[in-house]
């Protein structure tokens, strides 16, 4: 694939989602490499493009118009206009969740159309997501509702660190109730699958312990030995090329793999595995989806109502994300052999 096209859901309208989608797409470093669709308000996108002094004089389409195209441009934005309320930078509401849900919807289904190959997304609110009617904790669960598939896992990749997580977006004590030998089991499963595929190492993983010390044998915890091991014995028997170690302790496993001791760690709960792959390079890892028939990628961080349209949200995720989605969707498409640890 020598000129892929990407998708750019351009997230929450009354976050920073519009202003960092518009400024990567002008990016200069990737210029020639890709042709990038932004999804959203075409009107929005205007004022925010001419509130922040940019030269964004892209080619509009209607979503039935991607559809039928025989070619596409450059740069565009796919026409997905906001109803309801006024949306303002910076206040949040149900107006803007459901603008930023049916740009995600109307992505996807260029995706699954295979008129575009990868998706990036800017980032939604949860609780105006939910408000506008879409009873979905987050990207993860909403594309593989979309995609009609079952299994998938998030994915945090960074230079030096790669995390897969068994519980995403859920209360702590929902995540502990959630982390069984078959949920365990199934995001071995998912990862041995899709980082292959993908062209991603991974044949050393790690699983990261639930309680201090990994349990320190029994005495601070038995959820290691009854429930995180079992599941280990039997991805090691169903996996037997490759080396899973665990469940080692939180506290050191992720500095060993950010030093290449392991291609990725298998982290229980969400802070678990974002602490550490955050404090190491914000701004530098992207949200990957494994499972989806698409590339999906995302920036690592959220809507920043704080410093929305104020003109000084920084785009390198945003351009970080797009530059993953198109070493993703390469490697993919050209059967690539993984890359090395570093890579």
């Amino acid at each position: 694939m020598v000129h892929p096209a990407l998708g750019i859901t351009t997230g929450d309208p009354a976050g920073v989602g519009p202003e960092v989608s518009l400024r990567a797409c002008l990016d200069a470093s990737l210029s020639g490499q890709c042709d990038l669709l932004l999804f959203g308000d075409a009107r929005l996108l205007a004022c925010r493009a001419r509130d922040l002094g940019l030269d964004a004089d892209f080619e509009i389409l209607r979503p039935e118009e991607l559809a039928t195209s025989s070619a596409l441009p450059g740069r565009a934005i796919v026409d997905v206009p906001a109803t309801g309320a006024v949306i303002r930078p910076g206040e949040g509401c149900a107006a803007g969740g459901d603008a930023a849900a049916r740009a995600v919807i109307e992505c996807a289904r260029a995706c699954l159309a295979g008129r575009i190959q990868a998706m990036v997304t800017a980032p939604i609110s949860k609780i105006f997501l939910q408000e506008a009617g879409y009873p979905f904790p987050g990207h993860t669960e909403f594309l593989a509702h979309l995609a009609g598939v079952r299994d998938v896992a998030m994915a945090f990749l960074s230079e030096r660190l790669k995390v897969v997580l068994v519980t995403v977006h859920m209360p702590l004590r929902a995540a502990i109730e959630r982390i069984t030998p078959e949920a365990i089991l199934r995001t071995l499963g998912i990862t041995l699958a899709e980082f292959p595929r993908l062209g991603l190492a991974c044949s050393r993983l790690a699983v990261a312990g639930m309680n201090p010390h990994a349990g320190e044998s029994g005495l601070l915890g038995t959820e290691e030995r009854e429930i995180i091991a079992p599941a280990l014995a039997e991805a090691r028997r169903l996996h037997p090329a490759v080396t899973i170690d665990g469940p080692l302790p939180a506290d050191t496993v992720f500095h060993r793999a950010a030093q290449g001791e392991y291609d990725a760690v298998v982290a229980l709960f969400h802070d678990q595995g974002l602490a550490p792959l955050k404090m190491i390079g914000f701004g530098e890892s992207v949200n990957v989806t494994l499972g989806l028939p698409f590339v999906r990628t995302s920036v690592d961080h959220g809507t920043a109502y704080e410093i929305a349209g104020k003109g000084i949200a920084r785009a390198e995720g945003m351009i970080t994300a797009i530059r993953w989605a198109l070493r993703l969707l390469r490697r993919s498409r050209s059967g690539s052999k993984a890359e090395s640890p570093a890579g």
